[in-house]
């Protein structure tokens, strides 16, 4: 039996917390790639980016099996996403 569901679902709800600890308290502030940012959205960015597209990979390749895990890491990068669109207030329509 393969681990990987579980761990990119870990992964997923740790992205998820760092989320929320970001957003509740302030941390040093460095310039990243020309942008003004806090240390800890570095990994938050990295993981908001490549983590869904492994679950919707994962969901793709493997149809047949059970996905459950994948979903729900799927579920909660999309609330991350949301979250982390909202603090940013970022607008996607005019």
């Amino acid at each position: 039996m393969t681990i990987k569901n579980k761990f990119y679902l870990l992964l997923s709800i740790l992205v998820l917390l760092l989320t929320f600890v970001a957003i509740l308290q302030e941390f040093e502030t460095i310039l990243f790639i020309g942008f003004e940012t806090e240390i800890i959205w570095i990994p938050i960015w990295i993981g908001v980016v490549f983590l869904p597209l492994l679950n919707v990979y994962e969901i793709a390749v493997n149809p047949e099996k059970n996905n459950m895990y994948y979903w729900f890491g799927l579920l909660i990068n999309s609330s991350t996403i949301v979250f982390m669109i909202r603090y940013f207030k970022i607008e996607l329509l005019p």
